[in-house]
């Protein structure tokens, strides 16, 4: 078997260098910015390293300052309560569901008799208790599954205290990142070459990174996190705080000054996040600085730019960061987009933070934005052009019809269109999401789309001579899955034949032109040498990442067939992975620090599914 092997951070140096080096170095001017070889660095989520909230993924020699916040906390208190119950977010409909739970907290109140609590240990005790009202006994079990995302992210928010340091009563406890004592090779290895990308472009100077927090529903909770990261990684790293709460500051028609000022309301409104200003009062005042400035600030903190890094959460949440109502682009967007299309700016996203890049048109078919669902319900239901139903949904009777929460639903007008080339999915294997973005592709008409693994990245390369090739490359743990609609492939009502699909993996690069995939496999991978031919089948197939195993089983031998089950409103499904003449796998062990990892990459296994 043939082995690769890498030694982060020199990962970077595997990627060809084609930028050309301008005499200014210092302005941060676009004449002193160089092209970098690959513009957009797309994660799929799961990227960790060590940090003082993540120290499992930590060595054990890691070691943080008394001063490093190791999590939230939370205080149940009468004036917390008071706020809960009486507040105007319940409908009147859940009015009695608020007074049950201002029963209970007024129980944990009593029981925690004034200590701080994690949230994990506020939620436990909730669950394990039971509490008096109007008579009658409340299961703290039963009203903890009731509440939905909305109303349960609500109630924790109000009971969320400030960390502070130690000796002192004011400044906050902030969240600390070791990325050298980082347990997860892969997930650092990303984040280092994301980096070096940045150096490509910035050349000799430290590359200035803005660190965009959008897609949070707490715009204020990763801002630590990621901007300590790549500071400790060589960058000159700063927050860029573009969020929807900031875009309804910017057009109210109050101005400015008073909507700025009034920024928490419109947190709240947009986002659906309360009480942060008694979380972060640092960065409420940064925010609110930054807000009053306006958009023309915002805009040239990216024009000084070398790479901009946009965290996960919710992709709908970015969208209205960057989009104005009528689906046009803010003006920070507009510079973004003028900027990559240059080749002077690097883009990178996790989860949400790339899922959001799609949008515009490719092949003549807009490209969506898909939002919501899982793929046993994808394939029975079909895709929605829907707003994406909220977690919890069932319990309020607020799905929208013939939806639940697990529906595939996707935004026909896109995301903010960075990335034209087909629908982005990301924690993709890991969470058997094959086939939503197979259903979605078919259903949506576009040609492509691209899964991407956890701690893995699909890396985008531009060529200013030729601009219909976009160069790809997969770098990370694990692969990313492209899935193509083909003149052959059927979509109907729980039925969907003839659909190509391939996996890269670590190493492997492709590239498209004008609708044609050429794929070109790592050099230290080779066709597998085995000869048996198992009959392989897989039940349960879109549990975890039952789907990879089953094709990467197929990938590995000479059986031309690999099938899989699954069940859905009590209606059975079956999907089939079948070789033809223009299929071809390879195989090889890929080493980095202590870590072995075997892959199987694969191209043109076609797909079918259909109810029994």
């Amino acid at each position: 078997m043939k082995l690769a092997h890498c030694c982060w951070p020199v990962l970077a140096s595997m990627l060809p260098l084609l930028s050309v080096h301008a005499a200014d170095t210092k302005s941060g001017s676009a004449a002193s910015k160089n092209m970098p070889s690959y513009s957009m660095m797309l994660i799929g989520g799961g990227a960790s390293v060590c940090a003082s909230t993540e120290k499992s993924q930590c060595e054990a020699t890691a070691s943080f300052s008394d001063n490093a916040k190791t999590g939230a906390l939370f205080s149940v208190q009468a004036k917390y309560i008071d706020n809960i119950v009486k507040n105007e977010f319940w409908p009147a409909e859940r009015k009695e569901t608020a007074k049950q739970v201002g029963a209970l907290l007024t129980h944990l109140q009593n029981k925690l008799a004034g200590s701080d609590v994690s949230e994990r240990e506020l939620s436990r005790l909730w669950r394990s208790s039971e509490a008096e009202h109007n008579g009658s006994w409340v299961s703290g079990r039963e009203l903890y599954g009731s509440l939905s995302d909305a109303e349960r992210n609500f109630v924790f928010d109000q009971l969320e205290v400030q960390v502070n340091q130690r000796n002192s009563a004011s400044d906050r406890k902030k969240e600390q990142v070791l990325p050298q004592y980082s347990k997860d090779s892969f997930s650092l290895g990303l984040y280092q070459q994301f980096v070096s990308l940045a150096t490509e472009v910035s050349g000799k100077r430290a590359p200035r990174i803005l660190v965009v927090t959008a897609s949070g529903r707490d715009p204020f909770a990763a801002v630590d996190y990621y901007v300590d990261l790549f500071k400790k990684l060589g960058a000159e790293a700063s927050w860029l705080p573009v969020n929807a709460a900031y875009q309804a500051a910017q057009r109210d028609s109050a101005g400015s000054a008073v909507a700025c000022q009034n920024y928490l309301q419109h947190l709240v409104t947009e986002q659906g996040s309360y009480q942060r200003g008694r979380i972060y009062p640092d960065l409420l005042a940064e925010q609110k600085a930054f807000c009053a400035r306006g958009s023309d600030q915002a805009v040239e903190m990216i024009r000084r730019a070398d790479a901009i890094f946009f965290n996960g959460g919710d992709q709908s949440l970015t969208y209205k960061a960057f989009k104005q109502p009528d689906g046009s682009d803010s003006k920070e967007l507009a510079q973004i987009r003028s900027m990559l299309s240059k080749g002077e700016l690097v883009l990178a996203g996790t989860s949400a933070g790339t899922a959001v890049m799609s949008g515009g048109s490719y092949l003549g078919s807009d490209t969506v934005m898909i939002s919501n669902g899982q793929s046993p319900q994808a394939v029975y239901q079909g895709a929605f052009a829907a707003k994406a139903p909220a977690p919890g949904c069932e319990k309020d009777n607020s799905c929208g019809t013939g939806m639940d929460e697990n529906s595939l639903t996707y935004q026909a007008k896109g995301g903010l269109g960075l990335f034209p080339w087909g629908v982005l999915d990301t924690h993709f294997s890991e969470r058997g999401r094959q086939g939503r973005l197979l259903t979605l592709v078919a259903q949506s008409k576009n040609t492509f789309g691209f899964g991407v693994d956890e701690a893995t990245a699909l890396l985008v390369g531009f060529d200013k001579k030729n601009p219909d090739l976009i160069r790809f490359s997969v770098s990370g743990a694990e692969g990313v899955y492209v899935a193509q609609r083909v003149a052959e492939t059927i979509v109907e009502p729980s039925r969907l034949m003839a659909m190509q699909s391939h996996y890269f993996t670590n190493g492997d690069s492709f590239s498209l032109q004008q609708g044609q995939l050429f794929a070109s496999f790592a050099d230290w991978k080779y066709a597998p040498s085995t000869t048996s031919s198992p009959m392989l089948t897989s039940g349960s197939l879109f549990n975890g990442d039952n789907y990879r195993q089953l094709a990467n089983l197929l990938c590995n031998n000479q059986s031309r067939t690999a099938d899989g089950s699954f069940n859905v409103a009590g209606k059975e499904f079956k999907l089939q992975l079948r070789r033809d003449s223009q299929s071809a796998a390879r195989s090889g062990q890929y080493h980095v620090g202590s870590i072995n990892k075997n892959y199987c990459s694969y191209r043109n296994i076609q797909v079918s599914v259909a109810g029994n």
